[in-house]
């Protein structure tokens, strides 16, 4: 992942939201990564997003993935993942039972990264 300043001169620029919509209302802690960028640990409450952008790879090698913590459980999931994922504005919804956006709903990974 690129820094936000960074302009993407070949393929435009991708967007990520990811938005806490934990249905009891707990707060969400995420901490999202790829190879080469930390992007650090942020809280969200109810109704809370956070975003970053990136510039991909050109052979559709970026993979950037998030571990997200509520009632002392972690669960993570690959939030972009450029050999499968075609979206400029990838808007997240983070529930207990999936990772949800504008195509469906699908189940967090088993094993951490």
């Amino acid at each position: 992942m690129s820094v936000i300043s960074n302009a993407c001169f070949v393929y435009v620029d991708i967007h990520v939201q990811i938005t806490n919509k934990l249905e009891n209302g707990e707060d969400l802690t995420l901490h999202c990564k790829s190879k080469d960028d930390d992007l650090g640990v942020h809280l969200l409450h109810r109704d809370e997003s956070y975003r970053f952008r990136f510039c991909p790879h050109l052979l559709g090698k970026t993979l950037s993935f998030c571990s997200f913590v509520w009632s002392g459980q972690v669960h993570w999931f690959d939030i972009y993942n450029g050999k499968k994922d075609n979206c400029h504005y990838c808007n997240w919804r983070i529930t207990h039972s999936a990772a949800c956006d504008d195509k469906g709903c699908y189940q967090y990974n088993n094993n951490p990264p």
